[in-house]
């Protein structure tokens, strides 16, 4: 087994540098992006998707830097192809119609639009359309369409926003909340933890409206708030998206953010906070009695970026109150209340805008719970250790047929010394955590 695996390994290996191989030898930003503004990917971005100070700020503003109206410079291309190999194989296979291990797959392309809508009225919009190549599907993905304004208050200037989106922490300018924390390329295909926090499980199922301002306090230190109302997609309209069925829940869902950032030289650091609270029906029901969840997050990015180097540590902490209401009675808790929590510490290092190395370790623990997890002690706990290794070819500037280009080859390899709550038998049938150990290796493509 351990000399097969090897050998499947240096396989996916060989292969990836073959891409490269046939790839052009000289991408820019999230390429609608780079298209407009006509600046290089490293410009906006730490390799991809972590954001810079000035891809921070392009989204503050609406994304309407160097753009006027609409082009076709305004849609871009991604695909993301992967080949997974778990230590263990999956009875059945990894997912429908895939192999029981060691598996390629077309995982995700997306369809983007990018940019100014009408930069005169700050309008700018970040909008992807993705085919699932797991699920085999289409379905809506992130959506953030904005108005975006300069201001003043107190003799203090700001920007100030009202957003569309359809995820709470889309909108979001920094690397450690969900939408665009690490893992930024997990494998679809790999078996994850059964427990999960319903600021994730909302994504794309709901749609929003809010409001924020970045307030310059001084030269060095921004205040950013922001406050946004969803309600969850109409069950019809989810599936007519793609992401049907549809958590359905009671009334709206409010969500809080507040960051404060402070900059000094080639470094930055961010210190925030954000809170969600909802109720939701049970499953398959649309009235009657409800649960409710708070989740509480604490985060933090730090980066130092020059020409040569760009370092960055993100962390997030965040604490689930869930009150089971509706399904305690049912009989689908087995506690009338729990906690659920999440930290995730993740460095990462990039050299001369090409070569990338990742190290993020990521914990899941609360109540044990056994009529929610069904595993062998009911606990949720699950910690993994993940480390990722990334070559960008084009980082500096595609080639001149097409010189937003962008490409990331990596490599991730993710260890777990506990999942779902044990180390050994877990699943109460002789499975132990190490038998999801995952090999992830493969191409992410922009353009």
């Amino acid at each position: 087994m351990i000399i097969r695996s090897i050998q499947n390994r240096t396989t996916a290996a060989v292969f990836g540098l073959g891409l490269l191989a046939l790839a052009p030898t000289t991408a820019q930003a999230i390429p609608a992006f780079a298209a407009q503004t006509g600046e290089e990917c490293s410009a906006c971005h730490i390799g991809f998707p972590q954001l810079t100070a000035y891809g921070r700020e392009f989204k503050l503003e609406g994304y309407v830097a160097g753009g006027t109206f609409p082009t076709w410079k305004n849609f871009a291309l991604m695909s993301q192809i992967g080949f997974t190999t778990q230590h263990d194989k999956i009875p059945g296979g990894l997912a429908p119609g895939f192999k029981s291990n060691d598996a390629w797959a077309a995982q995700q392309t997306s369809l983007f639009f990018g940019g100014a809508l009408d930069a005169s009225a700050g309008l700018g919009a970040f909008i992807q359309v993705t085919y699932d190549g797991i699920a085999k599907q289409w379905h809506w993905d992130n959506v953030d369409i904005r108005i975006a304004r300069p201001g003043r208050v107190f003799g203090k200037s700001m920007f100030w926003g009202i957003t569309f989106n359809n995820a709470p922490t889309v909108t979001d300018l920094w690397n450690s909340p969900p939408s665009w924390g690490y893992p930024f390329i997990p494998s679809g295909l790999a078996n994850g933890p059964a427990a999960q926090q319903q600021i994730q499980a909302l994504a794309q199922g709901v749609y929003g409206f809010g409001a924020y301002n970045a307030l310059n306090l001084n030269s060095e230190n921004m205040l950013y708030t922001e406050f946004d109302l969803y309600k969850a997609l109409p069950n019809r309209m989810s599936y007519a998206l793609g992401v049907g069925p549809a958590t359905q829940v009671e009334s709206v869902i409010p969500y809080a953010r507040v960051a404060l950032q402070h900059q000094w030289g080639s470094s930055s650091l961010e210190i925030g906070t954000y809170a969600l609270m909802d109720r939701p029906y049970v499953a398959g029901t649309i009235n009657g009695p409800t649960d409710q969840f708070l989740d509480v997050a604490a985060d933090s990015q730090f980066q130092y970026i020059t020409g040569k180097q760009a370092f960055s540590v993100q962390a997030n902490f965040t604490h689930e109150s869930q009150s089971w209401q509706a399904s305690f009675p049912l009989g689908l808790a087995s506690n009338r209340a729990d906690t659920l929590n999440t930290a995730t510490l993740t460095a990462s290092e990039l050299l001369f805008q090409k070569y990338g190395v990742t190290e993020s370790f990521n914990t899941i623990y609360g109540s044990s719970d056994t009529a929610l997890y069904g595993n062998a002690n009911g606990k949720p706990n699950t910690d993994s250790w993940t480390t990722e290794l990334d070559y960008y070819p084009f980082n500096n500037g595609g080639p001149k047929w097409l010189p937003w280009l962008n490409a990331k080859i990596f490599v991730e390899n993710t260890l777990y010394p506990t999942f779902n709550g044990l180390a050994r038998n877990y699943d109460g049938a002789g499975t132990n955590a190490q038998a999801n150990d995952t090999f992830f290796t493969g191409i992410w493509l922009a353009f």
